[in-house]
C-alpha cells in the first residue's frame, strides 16, 4: 500500500506558509519601529494597521496547516 496525499493541497499550504512567514518577523519589527513611536504622539493609524496585518499572518498561518494537514491526510 502506498501513502497517498493531496499534492495540490499541500502546495497551496505551502504556499500560505510561505506568504505569512515574512509577515510574521515583519509585523513586530515594523510596529516596534513604526507603529509604537506614531502611536505615542497620538497617530494611532499605522499602530492598527500593523496589527490588523498580524492577525492577517496568523490568519494565513493557520489557513496553511489546515490545507497541509487536510493534503497529508485526504482520504479521498
Amino acid at each position: 500500500m502506498t501513502p497517498s496525499s493531496n499534492k495540490e493541497k499541500l502546495v497551496k499550504g505551502v504556499t500560505f506558509l510561505s506568504i505569512a512567514f515574512p509577515f510574521l518577523f515583519a509585523g513586530p519589527a515594523f510596529y516596534y519601529w513604526v507603529g509604537a513611536p506614531a502611536l505615542r504622539v497620538g497617530n494611532w493609524g499605522w499602530a492598527a494597521f500593523i496589527v490588523i496585518m498580524m492577525f492577517v499572518a496568523v490568519g494565513l498561518v493557520v489557513r496553511g496547516i489546515a490545507l497541509v494537514l487536510d493534503g497529508f491526510f485526504d482520504h479521498h
